[in-house]
C-alpha cells in the first residue's frame, strides 16, 4: 500500500508551489518565483481554491488578492474553465465570486457575471467545513460562520481581508499575461499575442485549444490582429493558414531590451497540467480497500506521463518518467524525485 506520507508528501510540495505562484503575482509572503513558465492566473485559481482548503492562509490570501487584482481576471475564460470542472469545484468558486461580489471595491460586477454558476448552490446535498487538516480531517467548525459560504454548502468563519496584496508585478516574464491585457484588453486578443509570443506559429484552433477559449473569438482576434500588420499569415498544408509574428519586434517593444538579450517566458499548458496534477491527488486520496499497490502506481503513472509530456513540450529539463518495469513499491522514490523536479522547476533546457 502507499505510504501516508505518500500524500503528504505531495501535498507540501503543492502548497509550496501554490505559495511561490501566488507570490509573483503579488500576494503577501516569503515564497519568490524564479520560474521561467507563463503563470495562467484562471486555471491556477481553479486549482488552487480546492488545494488550499489545507492552507487556510493561502485561501484567504488568493481572495485578498482577487479583492485588489481581480479586475486583471479573464471572467469568460474562468467561467470555460469551471464548467469543465466538478460540481464541489463548480460550488467553490461561486462561494468565492458571491464573496468578491459583495466586497466593496472588489469590481462586483465582473464577479456578478458569474450567476450561471449560482445556480448549482441549491444542489449543495449538506454543509461541510471549509478547511481541512493536511491529515485530511476536517477542521473546527466555525463560531461566526460566513453565510456567503453557507449557501453553496461549506462552512468556514466571516472572512476579513488584510489588504496586504500588492499590485501585480507586470514587467516580470512570468506575468506576461498581465501586461499584454493592460495593452490590449483582456479576453482572446492578448491570448493570441501570447500564443504567437511564445511559438514560432499557430492556427486559429490550436491556439483556442490552448488557451481555453473559444474557436470563434480566436478568429475574430486574429482577422483584427492581421489587420494590424503586425500579426502575419501564411499557408500551412493544403487548406489551413497559420499565423505568426515578428517576435523579435515584439518583445524589444515589450521589454525595451535587445532581443538577444532577453529571456523570453516558456508556455506551459497548464490546464492540462492542473488537471493532471488534480488526477494525481484524487489518486493518493482513494481509500478503497480493493485498490491494489498495481493500480494505484499505474494511474499515478499515468497522471504523471501528462505532467511530463506538458512539461517536455516548453523544453523544461525533467527527469523521465519510470517505465513499467519498476515495481509498485518502488515507484514512491521515483514519485517524489519527479514530483520535486517537475514542481521546483525553475530552470530552462539544459540548464
Amino acid at each position: 500500500m502507499l505510504q501516508p506520507n505518500y500524500r503528504e508528501f505531495y501535498l507540501e510540495n503543492i502548497l509550496g508551489f501554490l505559495w511561490r505562484q501566488w507570490s509573483a503575482l503579488g500576494v503577501a509572503g516569503s515564497a519568490r518565483s524564479e520560474d521561467l513558465w507563463v503563470i495562467d492566473p484562471e486555471s491556477l485559481l481553479v486549482f488552487s481554491l480546492e488545494m488550499a482548503r489545507y492552507e487556510p492562509r493561502l485561501f484567504d490570501e488568493i481572495l485578498d488578492w482577487l479583492a485588489i487584482n481581480g479586475k486583471r481576471m479573464d471572467i469568460q475564460r474562468l467561467r470555460a474553465i469551471v464548467k469543465k470542472k466538478d460540481k464541489k469545484t463548480q460550488r467553490l468558486m461561486s462561494a468565492v465570486s458571491a464573496f468578491l461580489s459583495s466586497e466593496p471595491g472588489s469590481h462586483n460586477r465582473k464577479w456578478n457575471s458569474l450567476a450561471l454558476l449560482r445556480s448549482i448552490r441549491n444542489e449543495a446535498a449538506h454543509n461541510e467545513v471549509l478547511f481541512r487538516t493536511k491529515q485530511a480531517a476536517p477542521g473546527p467548525e466555525p463560531i461566526n460562520e460566513s453565510e456567503t459560504f453557507r449557501k453553496y454548502g461549506f462552512l468556514r468563519q466571516q472572512i476579513s481581508l488584510r489588504k496586504m496584496t500588492k499590485p501585480v508585478p507586470v514587467t516580470w516574464r512570468n506575468n506576461i499575461r498581465f501586461l499584454l491585457r493592460s495593452l490590449f484588453g483582456i479576453g482572446s486578443r492578448s491570448e493570441c499575442i501570447l500564443y504567437l509570443l511564445t511559438h514560432e506559429a499557430g492556427h486559429s484552433t490550436e491556439i483556442a485549444k490552448a488557451a481555453g477559449i473559444h474557436v470563434m473569438a480566436v478568429w475574430n482576434s486574429l482577422q483584427d490582429l492581421v489587420n494590424s500588420g503586425l500579426v502575419l499569415t501564411r499557408p500551412k498544408g493544403k487548406r489551413k493558414i497559420e499565423y505568426w509574428l515578428s517576435q523579435k519586434r515584439w518583445w524589444e517593444f515589450l521589454t525595451g531590451e535587445n532581443f538577444e538579450s532577453i529571456q523570453k517566458p516558456l508556455w506551459l499548458d497548464w490546464i492540462s497540467l492542473f488537471s493532471a496534477l488534480d488526477a494525481v491527488w484524487n489518486v493518493l486520496n482513494e481509500v478503497e480497500v480493493d485498490t491494489s499497490d498495481y493500480m494505484r502506481s499505474s494511474k499515478l503513472r499515468e497522471a504523471m506521463e501528462t505532467i511530463s509530456l506538458e512539461f517536455a513540450k516548453s523544453g523544461l529539463d525533467l527527469p523521465v518518467i519510470s517505465g513499467i518495469d519498476i515495481p509498485p513499491e518502488n515507484y514512491e522514490e521515483e514519485f517524489q524525485k519527479f514530483i520535486i523536479k517537475a514542481l521546483g522547476a525553475r530552470s530552462g533546457p539544459n540548464q
